[in-house]
């Protein structure tokens, strides 16, 4: 059995089974990162956006925050931390998903495949709450 590393799409997918139907497709943090904030991230912040049509200036923070959301805070200097750490204060949303983001990236890290299941089984249940929240 070969695995192979792709980008994201159900394209790729259908043909690597089609072609390879004992092999696995596994995909990198990359990708999976650059779908996340492109369909959930910015979803989220684009809805908040809407939801402050009456409170310009906030609303203005919030559509300028796609960059900061979508970077890792190990990659932010302390002036944009502090403003990512306001940020996600002020919206609830926000702070889930970009929570949902980081404990995303934890998967791929971590040390065995019982801490990988244990971070799997508690992305999963803050995924179903934040869900549940809205």
């Amino acid at each position: 059995m070969l695995t192979h590393s792709t980008c994201i799409g159900p394209a790729r997918d259908l043909e690597v089974q089609r072609r390879c139907p004992s092999d696995t497709v596994v995909y990198d943090l990359f990708h999976v990162e650059a779908k996340f904030g492109r369909e959930v991230i910015d979803r989220v912040r684009v809805d908040q956006a809407n939801q402050l049509r009456e409170d310009r200036p906030v609303r203005r923070v919030i559509k300028r925050s796609r960059w900061l959301l979508l970077r890792n805070r190990d990659n932010l200097s302390d002036e944009h931390a502090i403003k990512l750490d306001e940020l996600l204060t002020a919206g609830a949303p926000l702070g889930t998903a970009y929570l949902l983001k980081t404990q995303l990236r934890g998967l791929w890290y971590a040390p065995d495949e019982n801490e990988a299941t244990r971070r799997w089984k508690k992305y999963c249940r803050t995924a179903i709450e934040s869900a549940s929240n809205r």
